[in-house]
């Protein structure tokens, strides 16, 4: 005997929709909750917290506003920075771009940044404020099972009814929804552990003030912690046009905001927490 074969269509469609409700709060609370834990840390280093909050491209716009801050770059008009002070004391990484010799695009500083945003990466990992690949592939799999349990049961409906004739563009469209909404979790994954979530969200509650009024020694933690956003209104708005004018070129991700679970977008050298 087939499975909902005394069921109508429209009796199967609610039911499938409401389970579909229920899978979609079930794929964003198992991460939130069965995440690694990870361990705590103080650390307010603005490195670490810039790619804990936003990843790769948080790193370099917080390294571009410390160096725009202190004088170190100046604007170079078509939305690129030029070097004016190579010795001024900077990280390893704040070194690496005053090492540039032509005007530095923000698609050029991402690029000279990276080897440094996946060492800081892989730093968090052993710390235990980022997920390690196998940890992250795991909770990833787990988040899109809710999904894919409802992508089988729906497929069998529709398939038993096509064979008795029934319309099922409705049904269709329910699984489309549904294959969009895991594959959404699955590329919105949060790398963080929950020490490393946790980590960014004391320092933002302890550095609000930065979010109003930032000093030129504070633009980096300042960027790191909510954005080129807090720039907006200061002497180093420059850093934030910046990033928008190559967003709008297409040149780099585009906004500042941060995504669900309280961190921000993940980008190559290493993470943010990106969804829940």
């Amino acid at each position: 005997m087939q499975l909902f074969s005394s069921w109508t269509g429209s009796d199967f469609l609610l039911f499938y929709a409401m389970l579909l409700g229920l899978g979609t709060y079930a794929a964003w609370w198992i991460p939130a909750h069965l995440r690694d834990a990870g361990r705590p840390d103080e650390s307010a280093d603005p490195e670490n917290l810039a790619i804990l909050a936003g990843g790769a491209s948080r790193f370099a716009d917080s390294v571009l506003a410390d160096l725009f801050a202190r004088g170190a770059l100046v604007e170079a008009g078509a939305g690129k920075m030029a070097v004016a002070q190579r010795s001024l004391p900077a990280t390893p990484a704040g070194k690496d771009l005053l090492a540039f010799d032509a005007p530095i695009a923000l698609t050029d500083a991402r690029k000279r940044l990276g080897v440094h945003a996946e060492r800081i990466a892989a730093r968090l990992r052993r710390n235990g404020l980022l997920l390690r690949s196998e940890q992250e592939n795991r909770l990833r799999l787990l988040s899109i099972t809710p999904f894919a349990a409802l992508l089988l049961l729906g497929l069998y409906r529709q398939r038993a009814g096509s064979a008795l004739g029934e319309p099922t563009g409705f049904l269709i469209a329910l699984l489309l929804l549904t294959l969009a909404l895991a594959v959404f979790r699955f590329v919105k994954s949060d790398p963080r552990t929950t020490a490393g979530i946790a980590s960014v969200e004391r320092a933002r509650g302890q550095a609000s003030r930065l979010a109003r009024a930032p000093r030129p020694e504070e633009a980096a933690l300042a960027v790191a912690l909510f954005g080129t956003a807090v720039l907006v209104g200061t002497p180093w708005e420059p850093v934030h046009a910046m990033r928008q004018q190559s967003s709008g070129d297409g040149g780099g991700s585009g906004g500042d905001t941060s995504s669900d679970g309280g961190g921000s977008g993940c980008g190559g050298g290493g993470c943010g927490g990106c969804g829940g």
